[in-house]
This record gives structure tokens, C-alpha cells and sequence, in this order.
């Protein structure tokens, strides 16, 4: 299905595409998928009623998770919302980190401002699918290390690496060379992360602050720089292979696992109690 587009009038400076923009996707098609379709397990019948009555008609969450990286060139100036530049010898996040200056990523902030549009029914119904589709695709960016931890190579982007014998970067190597290499098919993707699912691990998982989110990719950022065969920093030109697959895959598909649960957590919440109040104070 072709989902259409944007239908929220641009002002026309958003239409041009700075040279310099970061670029803006994350775990690609098949991991944004893969945690969408593992929310949807876990959505309750409120929420996958308001998510349908959002939506538009056939449009799947996991569609909608991948919608603002499709719709990228739409939008030049979102681009700072996928990630925050947390330097790898902090500790943790903070929203100091992002600051006033648009480079070092918005997307701490953004999710708790498309997380309050969704839930207020006194929005129009454009505002809420845009941050419907948003708020989808920005939890599932955070919890890959490389939109927080920054190692001023713009998350991974500049330190270009061999990857079993293929050139890539670090950045594109973790949102979709490590999980193609596992498996390409979005299906098995699927079942990998279900298999994960015990009462215990969605327990643990279901816990913490946006905040603490970013933290956790920060700590998984600090690993993901060290080549395991040498245990020195990789750089470009480093060469990996089944020694940084085998140390790190499991780190990517536990995060898209906490992705796609707390996704459906959030989305949970936010349609649980009929939205928020309007504008005059009435239940909206």
C-alpha cells in the first residue's frame, strides 16, 4: 500500500535540503518493522482501536514507524530530531546535552512532545496521526546506541569500516548491516523477538525514564567503538567481522526488543484514559 503524503502545509525553506544534514535513519526498514509489529502484540484493544482510527485506512503501525524516514526529504529540519550527541565519556544522558544548537539532536525532547499531541483529542486529526507516526519511529531510534552516544563522527556516519569484506560505517552497520547479515527476512525478525518474550524480560523491560532509555544507548554506544578483536577504539579503515557480529548482535536485538515493548507501553498509556484534557478544562 502507498501511504500518501504529507498533508500538513510546508512553508517552502522546509523544502530545500541542507547539504550538511545528518542523515537521519535508523535500524532501517526491517528493524523499525520488526519492534513496530512486536508493539503490536502487546497493544491493548483501546489502543489498537485509536491507532486504527488514526492511521489512515490499511496503514499498519509498522508502516507508520518507518513513515518518517520515507518522508525525510519532506521534512529537511526533522532531521535533528532522530538522535541527541551525548559524547562517550559522559555518564548519562541529560537534556543539557541539546542544548540550542539544532546539531546535537532533539529527539529526548520530541518524544515527550509528540507523546502530549497524541494524547490531547483536541488536536486535529493530522497533528495526531504526524505524531503518532513520529512518536513510533523516535522510541525505536533511541534505543539504537548510535543516535545517542556521539564520537564526533556524526553517530558512526564518518568512521567508515570493512564489514565482512564490505564497505560501510559504523552508523549503517548497526541500523541494518548487522541485522541483514543475521537475517534479511522481517518475519524471523519478528520471531526472534517474540522468542524473547517471557513474562520476566517484558517485566524488566518495562521500567525507566525516556532519560534512562538514552542512557542505555549511551553505555551501548561506549562498546560498540571498541573493536573486541583488538580492544582498541575502531576507526576508519577498521576491519569486522564475525567477532563484532557475534559481540554485538545480541546488543541490537535486545534493544529492538525494549523498542517494541515500550512502545506498545507508551501507546498504551496515552490512549488508556480517553486522552487529555482541551483547551476549556472538558475531557476531550
Amino acid at each position: 500500500m502507498r501511504l500518501s503524503r504529507l498533508r500538513i502545509a510546508l512553508p517552502a525553506s522546509l523544502l530545500l535540503i541542507a547539504a550538511t544534514a545528518r542523515p537521519a535513519s535508523a535500524w532501517g526498514p526491517l528493524g523499525h518493522r520488526a519492534s513496530a509489529k512486536l508493539a503490536e502484540h502487546h497493544l491493548t484493544p483501546e489502543a489498537r482501536a485509536a491507532i486504527r482510527e488514526l492511521l489512515e485506512e490499511g496503514e499498519t503501525l509498522a508502516e507508520a514507524s518507518t513513515w518518517p524516514d520515507e518522508h525525510r526529504r519532506d521534512l529537511p529540519k526533522s532531521g535533528h530530531w532522530h538522535y541527541v550527541d551525548v559524547p562517550l565519556d559522559q555518564d548519562r544522558y541529560d537534556d543539557r546535552f541539546t542544548g540550542d544548537v539544532p546539531e546535537k539532536g532533539y529527539i529526548v525532547p520530541k518524544i515527550r512532545e509528540f507523546r502530549a499531541v497524541l494524547k490531547d483529542r483536541s488536536r486535529p486529526i493530522e497533528e495526531r496521526r504526524f505524531a503518532l507516526r513520529f512518536l513510533a519511529h523516535l522510541i525505536e531510534d533511541l534505543h539504537m546506541p548510535l543516535h545517542v552516544g556521539e564520537n564526533h563522527d556524526k553517530g558512526g556516519n564518518a568512521t567508515q569500516v570493512r564489514f565482512f569484506d564490505e564497505g560501510t560505517n559504523l552508523h549503517r552497520l548497526w541500523d541494518s548491516d548487522m541485522l541483514a547479515h543475521a537475517t534479511p527476512d522481517e518475519t524471523k525478525w519478528v520471531q526472534l523477538l517474540l522468542l524473547m518474550d517471557t513474562p520476566e524480560t517484558r517485566k524488566r523491560t518495562m521500567s525507566g525514564t525516556v532519560e534512562d532509555w538514552a542512557t542505555e544507548s549511551l553505555h551501548a554506544a561506549k562498546r560498540a567503538y571498541i573493536d573486541p578483536t583488538t580492544r582498541e577504539m575502531i576507526r576508519s579503515g577498521t576491519k569486522l567481522g564475525e567477532a563484532y557480529q557475534a559481540r554485538h548482535l545480541p546488543v541490537a536485538r535486545r534493544r529492538l526488543y525494549q523498542s517494541g515493548i515500550r512502545l506498545a507501553m507508551v501507546l498504551n498509556e496515552v490512549f488508556s484514559n480517553g486522552g487529555s484534557r482541551g483547551k476549556d478544562g472538558e475531557a476531550s
